[in-house]
């Protein structure tokens, strides 16, 4: 696809929306037109929740009426200027998008769509028993109104610069977080993201957007009333933006304008609006899963795209932050865990130093993985202790482990599928430096110099690794050794102390096998972190461990050099010789 024509169709767009009064005096299109303009809006936020981060919102009409009704309020009774009051009602209802976002953020799934209805219940009932405030059933009378050539115009231009906003978001650290936790919230926390907390900052932004939609359709109408704030407006919106496309940025146009037309080519069955609703919520989701967008999408556009500092040396996946080496980088002592009263890990005690490959063996179900996870944090151990650098790190969540200093790449690849395959390793990069989301989503020159850098890295560790000509495809389509080659270049984008790689040659073949093992060689001699490699191919951990522990049933039966192991009774009873 030419990288124009994207801007052409919105261009286009813009033109004919901002010419509509001009061709037309006609009240009941521009009502329309403003109407599709509110409902872009309040969909382009939840396209931040729900397309970036996948979290079900129903009960956005809430944060609507809280704009709405703050704009009124502030307006009728207490005197202020539209601007003033529209801007108010933004924050007001972003800040309470704080407070439930961090009670309904602890779930997720329908759990979270059941306590987003129960809000937007709440705010309605609010709404019709808080007479002196609201005005109760009756509503709010005598709103300041400008002509609806003027609310028209006003509505499209921010309509237009929601979108606008939207877009630069999803070029930003910020969208690629918000993708990432999306397609894996495990691989994202092991970056250094904390999901929770992004996943709430998503949903502050989406109930901004929805208040400042409702601050607007207060002085498009002049009155308001609790009607206009119901469940059935909670699940409109979502329904425009599935229809539309979650996660397009143009998904909330197209929807928004099917939604709010359909019903007037519909006059006629006005009565059956929420079975036509039903309906076509069905036949988009057999016949359009993507949405019109999705469907309509040609190739991707490479747009996170290498500058001329693509090949600059220093960018090596390798490189590591200069810091003094202790003896002992990781202690491990005397942890155990267990699950239903099994113990997985009893007594485990490993050290291991600040350069070389360190690995551990043993058979299935002897506990390596999960020593893993209490390495990286996601789970505690039930007693004993883990320590980087001095610092305990057991307990701590996973994201916290990662700031710390610990990578890891998991059994089965765990790549953020809708990001391109340089937008991962600079998910890596960033890690939780993610910037001012307010400067990201106004595409500062500031912001524009660091995605440039972004992308740059990015690239030079791509191509450090053989994956240049993969740069900007999609993770999901590279082959099985490259998804595992690529999860190993993330982690080390973070710049870890210590890596864990968990299986990393599991699916591959002799040839791909060999070249893991020359990588890996290439870095432990390169100077690059510590590596905790758990792996079942015995011939690829004897080439390149320095050290090897064994585990059998949860307990640590050897440890040594891979001479020594490999000679050793025990291990051989329990495990090589098992296997030949």
């Amino acid at each position: 696809m030419d990288r124009c024509t994207p801007y052409i169709g919105w261009f286009v767009l813009a033109m004919a929306a901002f010419a509509l009064p001009a061709f037309t005096a006609n009240t009941y299109y521009l009502y329309v037109g403003a109407s599709v303009g509110l409902l872009t809006i309040v969909t382009a936020g939840l396209n931040i929740l729900a397309g970036f981060t996948g979290q079900i919102s129903l009960g956005h009409a809430g944060f609507f009426a809280i704009g709405a009704y703050g704009a009124a309020v502030l307006t009728t009774g207490a005197g202020w200027h539209p601007v003033a009051a529209a801007a108010v009602a933004l924050v007001l209802a972003a800040l309470v998008g704080v407070v439930v976002g961090g009670a309904a953020l602890r779930v997720s799934g329908p759990y979270l769509a059941m306590v987003t209805i129960a809000f937007g219940i709440i705010v309605e009932h609010i709404l019709v028993e808080w007479v002196t405030l609201t005005g109760g059933p009756g509503g709010i009378f005598n709103i300041p109104k400008p002509t609806l050539a003027k609310a028209y115009l006003l509505i499209a231009a921010v309509a237009g610069v929601s979108l606008w906003l939207v877009r630069n978001l999803r070029r930003s650290p910020w969208g690629r977080a918000f993708l990432a936790i999306r397609a894996s919230e495990v691989a994202a926390e092991s970056l250094g993201l904390s999901a929770y907390f992004v996943r709430i900052v998503a949903f502050t932004a989406s109930a901004a957007f929805a208040g400042m939609a409702g601050a607007l359709f207060a002085f498009l109408n002049g009155y308001i009333s609790p009607d206009s704030f119901t469940l059935h407006t909670s699940i409109l919106y979502l329904l425009a933006l599935l229809f539309g496309g979650m996660g397009y940025i143009a998904g909330p146009v197209a929807g928004s304008l099917v939604l709010t037309l359909l019903p007037e080519f519909l006059t006629g069955l006005v009565d059956y609006r929420l079975i036509l609703y039903g309906l076509l919520l069905l036949l988009s989701m057999y016949w359009l899963p993507t949405g019109v967008i999705g469907a309509l999408a040609g190739k991707r556009t490479a747009w996170f795209a290498a500058g001329p500092e693509a090949n600059r040396s220093d960018a090596s996946p390798a490189a590591v932050p200069d810091r003094p080496a202790p003896d002992t980088l990781l202690d491990v002592a005397g942890v155990g865990i267990a699950f239903g009263g099994v113990a997985a890990l009893s007594d485990v005690s490993v050290q291991v130093p600040s350069k070389g490959i360190h690995a551990i063996i043993g058979p299935n179900g002897a506990g390596k993985t999960t020593l893993l996870n209490i390495l990286s944090g996601f789970y505690a151990p039930d007693g004993g202790g883990v320590r980087l650098d001095r610092q305990r790190i057991h307990g701590r969540p996973p994201y916290s482990v990662a700031r710390l200093g610990v990578a890891r790449t998991f059994q089965t690849a765990q790549l953020f599928g809708d990001l391109t395959v340089a937008e991962n390793v600079a998910v890596g990069i960033a890690g939780r430096h993610l910037g001012n989301m307010a400067l990201a989503m106004l595409g500062t020159p500031r912001v524009r110099r660091r995605e440039r850098d972004l992308a740059a890295r990015a690239h030079a560790l791509l191509a450090s690794a053989n994956l240049a000509e993969w740069a900007d495809r999609p993770a999901d389509a590279l082959p099985a050794g490259l998804r595992r080659r690529l999860e190993i270049v993330r982690a080390l984008a973070t710049r870890p102390k210590l890596l864990l790689l968990d299986e990393p040659a599991a699916g591959l073949g002799p040839a791909e096998i060999r070249e893991l093992d020359a990588e890996l060689s290439a870095l432990r001699d390169s100077g690059g972190p510590a590596i905790i490699l758990v792996e079942h191919h015995m011939d690829l951990v004897m080439a390149i461990s320095d050290r090897v522990t064994v585990l059998d049933y949860g307990r640590v039966i050897a440890e040594g050099s891979p001479g020594e192991v490999r000679r050793h009774p025990g291990v051989i009873e329990a495990y090589l010789g098992a296997t030949g």
